[in-house]
């Protein structure tokens, strides 16, 4: 396939996912304070149940634009692997595997929430939830993420700012989350990365299109 489809793709994708980010922001600020979507780290059990049984239709919305960043970052990774699969293969290889890898479990993740919510609507409210495995899953899903953008990072072209200002993107990402495991605060910084990081992906991409590097 002609490597300008794939860059325009990838760059289109990384639009899609950075809106979908905007509409996760929405739906989860839309929650009354304290309930929270899709909660990052353990919490009892009648916390992690109220936006599911309380707010299912949010909730759903929620995860709805969840599923489409899951998609769109997929295609955005398949972008990297395109980008640099020529000049460092192996790479290329478990980059796109890793991310990959992230996908599933962030679809699997997804699937938990989007099943309690349904169950709600349904008159079938959450009060048993499995949380030990889903917190499993999640940070699964984040460490594979990680690996993806380190991978990645590490021998992405260097030619001039853009590509050095992803590069520190895609490399500062996996160390702050790394580090979150030691200090849980830092947690809350994951999402900023993709926040910022779309939109310079989707602007990278189109220059490829373009044929500008």
């Amino acid at each position: 396939m002609d490597k300008k489809v794939i860059f325009q793709a990838a760059a289109l994708a990384a639009v899609v996912a950075f809106i979908a980010v905007i509409f996760q922001a929405i739906a989860g600020t839309s929650l009354p304070d304290g309930i929270v979507a899709q909660p990052g780290i353990p919490v009892p059990v009648e916390e992690f149940v109220r936006a599911s049984n309380e707010y299912p239709d949010t909730t759903l919305g929620f995860f709805g634009a969840d599923s489409l960043f899951v998609l769109s970052y997929l295609l955005v990774f398949i972008g990297l692997y395109s980008l640099i699969g020529e000049t460092a293969r192996p790479f290329a290889v478990i980059g796109l595997s890793a991310g990959v890898l992230t996908a599933i479990l962030d679809a699997t993740e997804n699937a938990f929430f989007i099943t309690y919510a349904l169950g709600a609507k349904a008159g079938l409210p959450l009060t048993n939830p499995d949380l030990p495995i889903l917190y499993i899953i999640t940070n699964l899903k984040w460490m594979a993420a990680f690996a993806t953008l380190y991978t990645f990072g590490v021998v992405f072209p260097r030619r001039n700012w853009l590509d050095w200002m992803l590069i520190g993107l895609m490399l500062l990402f996996p160390l702050v989350g790394v580090l979150g495991v030691a200090n849980p605060g830092l947690i809350l910084v994951r999402g900023l990365f993709f926040l910022i990081g779309m939109p310079l992906f989707a602007f990278y991409f189109w220059r490829c299109a373009r044929g500008v590097r």
